[in-house]
């Protein structure tokens, strides 16, 4: 089986996207499968807002199906925290930061992806806030020195890094994220993830397929 790389196009604030971390969990069995994560940016820049009855309005009917499908469960304590809050800011861009810091330091942007998921979805935390990103680095078992300085030039790169992943999007034909993109031997293949939301395990069968095709 050839090394590979399954690009993963996703947002800190998009709940598809929490929906899809079964499938990233399962595309993470693979031996010799690399998953490169790509931050979107949803809610950067001019994006960026606070909580409010307006947004809880726009997301619940979304996070409603997404629990259906991905059988993924939306808290309590992030409809108490988060929802009911005017205060949670949404911003993308210091948990892109974190996740490009983490991967820099450890190749851990995937599993900081992870936990930040969970601090947001099912504790209802705040992971726009440093203080918040900075726990989830050390429970990862960064330095905590080194994860500020990495984090301070991630956030320098972070407008480059997102104008990269809306590009990518475009390339690819998709209409936003989640996204999945299998490259290999220079060649590219789209997995929509709306056929494997509910099928994590059918989705690692078919990247399996496709590397042992590849090899063969």
């Amino acid at each position: 089986m050839n090394t590979a790389t399954l690009h993963y196009l996703y947002d800190p604030f998009c709940g598809w996207c929490y929906g899809a971390a079964p499938m990233v969990s399962a595309a993470s069995e693979i031996e010799g499968l690399a998953i490169n994560a790509h931050g979107y940016g949803l809610v950067s820049g001019p994006d960026s807002k606070l909580t409010s009855p307006q947004w809880r309005d726009f997301v619940r009917p979304h996070e409603e199906r997404i629990t259906a499908y991905s059988k993924q469960i939306f808290s309590p304590a992030y409809l108490q925290n988060v929802l009911e809050s005017t205060e949670v800011r949404l911003d993308s861009d210091p948990p892109i930061a974190a996740m490009m810091a983490a991967e820099a330091l450890g190749g851990l942007g995937v599993a900081m992806l992870k936990r930040l998921q969970l601090a947001y979805y099912q504790q209802g935390r705040p992971i726009a806030e440093f203080d918040e990103l900075l726990k989830e680095a050390t429970a990862l078992g960064l330095d905590q020195g080194a994860f500020e300085a990495a984090y301070s030039q991630a956030l320098g790169q972070v407008d480059s890094h997102i104008n990269d992943t809306r590009a990518m999007v475009g390339q690819l034909g998709l209409r936003g994220v989640p996204g999945f993109a299998l490259e290999q031997d220079g060649q590219w293949q789209v997995f929509p993830f709306g056929h494997y939301l509910s099928r994590p395990a059918l989705f690692k069968a078919d990247l399996q397929k496709a590397l042992q095709g590849s090899a063969e």
